[in-house]
């Protein structure tokens, strides 16, 4: 029989009865068996005696074998089971050995150096004076003597453009102020005889044998030819002026070099036309001379760093084109005004060469190191063993708050002591790409925690940590293990 309220299963083929989870109750002659031992469990008497046990499997009646399916569901059920129990074990034994340890960082020694400070930028170099030609006149260009890397000498002929028609204004000028001369000498002949007319008129309407009608009309003829005198020395102005501007036009036909220097780009060739400028339109440069005696690099260099910029301090300037040659050179021009680069504000600023090198070009690409400021003998660590955080008003380190003024920033470094990280404010000084000068608030000797960055971020005081290894660095500031700062700061 079954217990009430469970439905049992019907029989399968070739099976006297299906299988179904219930409470076999005297099932005479049904071998139950036990799920440890495997011998069948004995149910009670026939008739429907004691209960022979609990199970939740049920043979055929008469006997049958287990059912394969039910033994899998309970092997699968364990082994989820133990997996998880074990997954839990060691997340839990991670963690504990994580606390109990602490953080894994690396660390160095505060020590004494030399940190020298320098701004770094990339520029052109191009000589101090350079001039770009244009032509003053437009026409065909019928000579040109020169060739790009020519020498020239300040008043050398550079280039010549056709003549023709500006000998032909010219000639045309001088003819109108000759025509505007001998104007100018009938205008004053007809006035000084206008001035007598007037002069024996006004002496007979004095006797009266005049009338004042003839009178008016002498003052009148007299008045018209002093004006006419006048409009004809003004004429004679104005063909002086065209002129002299003609035969100014005729010699910048000429086209003559203004400085000694190299010619550096030559931009048109024999037979081209020469294009003038206008207010609204570039002529055309026909060559660029450049006094190549007196080299400069012209850098840009962002607002947060041309404030440390000042005249005559010192550089060292490695052109791309002579890797092997660092060339001295020193600040001679800081711009006034920025220039706005991709949202970034820079100033142009002009480094000369001290000793230029002769194989130095104009155009070539240059990197600079300024050097602005040098601390001999100070305490340094590295750059990313300082960090930033906020303390309130009792010193206890919080995350920033827009507006909130109980909260200070404050430059920090942690140092190791007895397992665990120390909080130092410190009061840092100048810097280069490695180290960072503390002035105030850290020993000579400090073991400080350098990394790496992804704990040193979030570290706070107090917090254990465990030494993983010493770090080696170069002892010298200048130039060293380039980039590796930026580097040690993205481990």
């Amino acid at each position: 029989m079954v217990v009430p309220g469970h439905r049992q299963a019907a029989p399968g083929p070739g099976q006297g009865g299906g299988h179904l989870f219930h409470l076999a109750v005297g099932a005479p002659g049904a071998g139950v068996p036990d799920r440890r031992s495997g011998e069948p469990r004995q149910g009670g008497g026939a008739g429907g005696g004691g209960v022979g046990g609990v199970d939740r499997r049920q043979g055929p009646p008469g006997g049958g074998a287990v059912s394969r399916g039910n033994a899998t569901v309970w092997k699968r059920v364990g082994v989820g089971a133990g997996v998880a129990v074990l997954a839990g074990l060691v997340l839990w034994g991670s963690l504990a050995s994580s606390n109990g340890r602490g953080k894994t960082v690396e660390v160095e020694k505060a020590g004494r150096r030399t940190v020298v400070a320098k701004v770094k930028a990339s520029g052109t170099v191009n000589p101090r004076t350079k001039v770009e030609i244009q032509a003053k006149v437009m026409g065909e260009i019928i000579d040109l003597p020169v060739r790009e890397g020519d020498r020239v000498k300040a008043g050398q002929v550079v280039a010549e453009i056709e003549k023709a028609l500006y000998l032909a204004a010219r000639d045309q000028a001088r003819a109108a102020l000759d025509q505007a001369t001998v104007n100018l000498e009938r205008a004053r002949i007809e006035a000084a005889d206008a001035a007598v007319t007037r002069k024996r008129v006004e002496k007979l309407f004095a006797d009266g044998i005049a009338s004042q009608e003839q009178l008016d009309r002498a003052r009148l003829a007299h008045e018209s030819a002093l004006i006419a005198v006048r409009a004809q020395e003004e004429t004679i102005r104005q063909a002086r002026s065209a002129l002299q501007r003609a035969i100014d036009d005729l010699d910048r036909t000429t086209i003559r070099s203004p400085i000694d220097g190299v010619v550096t780009a030559l931009n048109v060739e024999k037979g081209e036309t020469a294009i003038i400028g206008t207010m609204n339109f570039a002529g055309s440069v026909l060559m660029t001379i450049g006094d190549l005696s007196e080299m400069l690099v012209e850098i840009d260099v962002a607002e947060s760093e041309v404030v440390s910029l000042a005249v005559g301090q010192a550089a060292a300037v490695r052109v791309d084109a002579i890797p092997d040659t660092t060339l001295a050179g020193r600040v001679v021009e800081i711009g006034s005004s920025g220039i706005k680069q991709v949202d970034v504000v820079k100033f142009r600023v002009k480094v000369a060469l001290q000793d230029p090198d002769q194989r130095v070009r104009p155009g070539m690409t240059a990197r600079v190191d300024v050097t602005t400021a040098t601390a001999a003998d100070v305490v340094a660590v590295p750059q990313q063993a300082v960090q930033t955080r906020w303390l309130d008003g009792r010193g206890k380190e919080v995350e920033f708050r827009e507006g909130d003024a109980s909260r200070r920033e404050v430059k920090v470094v942690y140092a190791m002591a007895g397992g665990k990280a120390v909080r130092h404010e410190v009061t840092t000084g100048i810097h280069d790409e490695l180290w960072v000068e503390v002035k105030e608030g850290l020993a000579e000797g400090t073991e400080v925690i350098v990394g790496p960055y992804r704990v040193l971020r979030q570290l706070k005081d107090g917090d254990p940590v465990k030494v993983e290894k010493a770090k080696t660095r170069p002892t010298a500031a200048s130039g060293e293990g380039e980039g590796k700062a930026g580097a040690d700061r993205d481990s």
